[in-house]
This record gives C-alpha cells, structure tokens and sequence, in this order.
C-alpha cells in the first residue's frame, strides 16, 4: 500500500500540476474560439439590439454602420477576436446590450450564488453519501441497507423538478422550514442544494458501495485482516481511500453540472445564478453575456478538471505523476 504523502514527494506533485496547467493552454485558445464565434453566427445583428435598448426602433443605415463600428463589428474577424482577447485579458469583457451593466460584473454577481449553491450541495453529498456507501458495504445484508438501495434507486429516478416542487409544498409552504424562492440568506440555498444532491447522493452511495465491495477482496485489504489490524483501520484507510476515485468522477460531473446552470431549479426557486442569467440572457438575446457564460463556464470546468485528476492522485497510489 502507497500512501498519498509519498506521492507528493520531490517536487512530483508541483510537476504534475505544472503540466495540467500547460495542457489547459490550447483547451482555452479553444474555448476563446467558440465563445467568439458565437456571437458572429447571431441570428440577429448586434447592432440593431444595442440600437433597439437606446430607443431606437427604426434605425437608419448610418446608424446602423455607426453602432457597427462602435461596437467593432466593422472590422476583420481576425481583429475583432486579438482585440476581443486583449479586453478579456485587462477585465473588460463587454457590456450587456440590455442591462448595459458590465458583463464581468453580471456574471460575478451570478456566480457568488451558482458557486455557493454548488458547493452545498457538494457537501451534502461528501457528507452523507461517503458514509452511507461504506455502511451499506459493511452491512449488505440488512434490513437497513436493503432500504437504502430503494432509496438510492428512487433518488436516480425521480425528477428533481418533481422533488423542488413537492419540497417547496411541504417544507416551505406548510412547516415554513425554509424560505419558498428568491435568495437573501444562506436559508434560502438549503432546500435548492438538497434537492440537486439528491441524485448525486444516491449514485455515489451506491458506487462508494460497490467499489468498497470489490477492493475488500483485494490482496492487501487481505493481508491487514491477516495482520490483524482493527476493521476502522482497514476500511478507513484501505478500502474509503481507493474505493473514492470512482466516487470522486460523478461528484465533479455533478458539480460541473450545476456550475453550469441548474436552470431549472435556479428559475423554481427563483435563485439569480447562472442559470437564470442564461436563460434570461438567451430570451433577450443578451450576446455579449451569453459569450461571457461560456467563456466562464469553459475556464471553471477546465480547473475542475485539473482538480478532480489532482485529488485522483493523491487519492490513488497506482496513479503515476510522471505520465501527467
């Protein structure tokens, strides 16, 4: 058995790092690309947006060329993207058409709540189903595992739509545990990220639980029963440890899932996250902040990405950092 601490040993780690963050280089160049050709396939003219929320409703051709080229639209592509990019890089990227508020500035104020909110749920999931995944593999014949599996089984089926608006009913509504929509207090994320880790929880319980089963056949979860280690030994540092690397993949999936936009929610509960900024921007035909969400997006997936392999080789010995 490798433990964790020999693996960062030697500068093995800062290399590892190193490299994930130079492979990330052409994954943004990409990202860039697609964020800025989005809005030059627009079905409607920038200008004639911007035009329409200055009052503007039946604009000339010259006023139309003129808000071409204050926008920059008049230029070569190959110009508008390096410039586009500079602005980018010093802070500036853009102004919304319809708020004609700072883009940086809406998505950051989005992002405090989607962020939050994935982070709760996040730790809803470590805390409850690590745990339950391991009790289900050391008790696979009870009553109460038996139960469980039922649980985790409806929690992967059940729409969360479904299980949003029934929590609303009950907890808000009628025992007024939390508040019913909108966002003011830390309050008003609990019953939203329960309801988005809930098929989360039920999908890592149950593969913490078959992957406990499988590893405690191993050679060396053998060898420390021979030893006679003590079973919380054994299954803490033998059997958690290594059956978390597959746990570890559908956690990140779901939180990039929700860094994403859980639109649904979000809009059920009336959250001013990613989700309803997209969705709001999308009905709009906000361009400028759409192209920011998914230049946001595709820089907080690459460095969850980046953390997820991380956390696999500090977590999994077999892992070799020189391989990156």
């Amino acid at each position: 058995m490798v433990y964790p601490y020999k693996l960062l040993s030697g500068g093995s780690m800062s290399r590892y790092i190193g490299t994930k963050m130079m492979l990330m280089i052409p994954t943004l160049i990409g990202i860039t690309l697609l964020a800025f050709i989005l809005l030059n396939l627009a079905p409607s003219d920038p200008a004639l947006i911007s035009l329409s929320m200055d009052g503007v409703s039946a604009p000339s051709l010259q006023e139309i060329e003129n808000k071409r080229h204050e926008l920059g639209l008049d230029l070569p592509l190959i110009v508008q993207y390096k410039n586009w990019i500079c602005s980018i890089v010093i802070g500036d990227w853009g102004v919304s058409y319809i708020t004609r508020k700072p883009v940086i500035e809406m998505l950051l104020t989005a992002a405090k709540v989607t962020v939050l909110l994935s982070l709760v749920s996040i730790l809803f999931t470590v805390v409850l189903a690590i745990p339950i995944g391991a009790f289900m593999a050391q008790s696979r014949f009870s009553r109460v595992t038996k139960l469980l599996d039922v649980l985790s089984i409806a929690g992967t089926s059940v729409p969360t739509f479904w299980l949003a608006i029934i929590s609303i009913h009950i907890f808000a509504e009628n025992l007024g545990l939390f508040p019913t929509s909108g966002y003011g207090s830390f309050r008003h994320l609990l019953l939203p990220a329960i309801i988005l880790a809930i098929p989360t929880i039920a999908s890592v319980m149950r593969i913490q639980r078959d992957a406990m089963l499988k590893i405690q056949e191993s050679n060396y979860v053998l060898l420390a029963r021979a030893k006679g280690l003590p079973n919380w030994v054994i299954v803490y540092k033998y059997m958690i440890q290594n059956a978390l690397v597959t746990s570890i993949t559908i956690i990140g999936n779901h939180l990039r899932s929700i860094l994403g936009g859980a639109i649904i929610i979000e809009t059920i509960f009336s959250l001013p996250g990613f989700g309803m900024l997209l969705l709001q921007s999308i009905q709009m035909r906000d361009y400028p902040v759409i192209q920011g969400y998914v230049l946001i997006i595709g820089i907080m997936t690459i460095m969850i990405n980046v953390i997820i392999d991380i956390i696999y080789v500090w977590l999994q010995p077999s892992i070799r950092l020189g391989r990156g």
